[in-house]
């Protein structure tokens, strides 16, 4: 079983990768349509914009090439870690129902199978991602060129205004992932998921294999404060809070044990050990921190006072999970907010010749004001609320030391201009 906290902050290094590539196609569309000229017929503009969108589609793919061999590593590493340290934790009761300490994970032909499969599809997802963002990226290209070249024929603005306008508005969206069922993340959040999902239901399928080895018929869920609470027109099982903490039958059901997949969402075959996910609101779906063990039921669930009431109080669990849902919220909005400010800099930079470099610069400094009290508010709401800063949340990869040296320094032109 691996323990809700263990996910905290593990994807980063995989997850540094992507936000790379998303600066990365943010400031090569950003000098795309800085550099572009001013309408020109038809047939011009249309043969101008397929050919930046054939050399943005090339440098994104020199980009995805090397970042692909580098998070294929990272991947394995994650998925290893997560499996070894699941079995450590499922140790004492595995003796306890076995006799004996079953062999090591990475010296189990048949768990490695087991993790082998799990990590081809794992990357799989993950490529699938990469190409979806690739895609996404020349589809924004395009249409943003459309929507600036409208407001120009519109007279609305000036060419170089409109682009200002659309590139703030792209820094601040950031680049989505559409999903078939019509589901919509930014990329962060999309690859967050798919880590975090995939190192959980692998260490699950590993776990799977010694609950038949050890022939056991029952399993644990873990529980954790600020557990997922369902959303209006969901299911009850979408409600973690509902189920996690307990003891299940794998097969069947008994006035004191729910079956595990009638309650959860999700099903151990006890033959063959195979783990499937058959509601993705529940145990083991998207983003779920909650894992499971062999049980045996003679043993006092942890979970569980003396009374047998779960010890997380569902009034706390669910203030919690609101106040947990906002603090995502706001570093969602840093992040946003640092993109601007990357996208601005770029502006200025890479300046078209009709363009106020001074207005640029001031807006610069507005943003970079706004910022530090975003700052200063996320760091107050934590402490109010008795929350950990999860500063790894609020990092975008070009946004280093010179960055935040530079926006610093506007912060303190703002200021200066704003006491005059």
């Amino acid at each position: 079983m691996l323990p809700p906290e263990y996910f905290t902050n593990k994807e980063d290094r995989l997850l540094e990768l992507y936000r790379q590539l998303e600066d990365f196609i943010l400031k090569d569309i950003t000098r795309r349509l800085l550099s572009a000229g001013e309408m020109t017929a038809t047939a011009d503009r249309l043969i101008w914009k397929l050919k930046q969108m054939g050399e943005s589609q090339v440098k994104i793919e020199r980009k995805l090439k090397r970042m692909t061999g580098l998070a294929k590593k990272e991947l394995r590493v994650l998925l290893q870690d997560a499996v070894i340290a699941s079995w450590k934790d499922d140790n004492t009761i595995l003796k306890r129902l076995l006799g004996y300490l079953p062999r090591n994970p990475l010296k189990n032909p048949t768990v490695i199978r087991v993790m082998d499969a799990e990590y081809k599809k794992s990357l799989g997802e993950l490529e699938n991602l990469t190409r979806t963002t690739m895609n996404q990226s020349q589809i924004d290209l395009i249409n943003m060129l459309d929507e600036a070249d409208l407001r120009v024929a519109a007279g609305v603005q000036s060419y170089s205004a409109a682009v200002c306008d659309i590139l703030d508005r792209y820094a601040g969206r950031g680049i989505y992932v559409d999903y078939p069922s019509g589901a919509r993340r930014t990329l962060e959040a999309a690859v967050r998921c798919c880590v975090v999902t995939s190192m959980n239901q692998t260490a699950a399928q590993v776990t799977n294999q010694y609950i038949v080895e050890a022939g056991a018929e029952y399993v644990l869920v873990s529980a954790h404060l600020g557990a997922r609470v369902a959303q209006k027109g969901q299911p009850d099982l979408a409600s973690h809070a509902n189920w996690q903490g307990k003891v299940y039958k794998i097969r069947g059901t008994t006035p004191e044990y729910p079956n595990l997949l009638e309650q959860t969402g999700y099903d151990v075959d006890p033959n063959t050990g195979q783990g499937t996910v058959k509601n993705p609101l529940g145990l083991h779906g998207y983003n779920c921190r909650h894992s499971h063990k062999p049980w045996d039921p003679r043993l006092r669930n942890p979970y569980m006072d003396e009374n047998g009431n779960l010890k997380i109080d569902s009034e706390e669990n669910k203030n919690r999970y609101e106040l947990q849902q906002k603090q995502r919220a706001m570093e969602r909005s840093l992040r946003a907010w640092k993109r601007k400010l990357i996208e601005k800099q770029e502006q200025i930079n890479n300046p078209r010749d009709d363009m106020d470099v001074d207005k640029l610069q001031q807006e610069y400094d507005r943003m970079a004001y706004q910022l530090t009290q975003k700052n200063k508010a996320y760091n107050d709401f934590c402490k109010q609320n008795d929350l950990q800063p999860q500063y790894d949340r609020i990092k975008v990869a070009d946004f280093g030391r010179e960055q935040t040296k530079a926006a610093n320094a506007g912060t303190k032109r703002y200021r200066k201009e704003k006491e005059k």
